[in-house]
């Protein structure tokens, strides 16, 4: 008895714990979305180059908006394209 109590309340825990991180998490996603929207606005892309920035944007937000995947890898790549013209 005393383990599944003990257990119980580790996972209680654990589960307290982590929500704070997982809207931040979103938060970081979606400044990095707005970051790129703007930079959208006043930066000369090629048509390719827009294409890929648009479909890494894209995924990033597919990202996001699921719990087990990482938003800022796709996004970050889209930032750097922008970001080097």
């Amino acid at each position: 008895m005393r383990i599944l109590r003990r257990t119980s309340l580790l996972v209680f825990t654990l589960v307290v714990l982590a929500l704070p991180a997982a809207p931040s998490y979103a938060q970081d996603c979606n400044a990095m979305v707005a970051q790129i929207d703007e930079l959208l606005k006043t930066v000369e892309l090629t048509d390719a180059e827009k294409e890929q920035v648009y479909r890494l944007r894209d995924q990033g937000m597919e990202h996001s908006s699921q719990a087990d995947t990482d938003c800022s890898e796709p996004l970050s790549e889209a930032l750097q394209i922008l970001q080097s013209k």
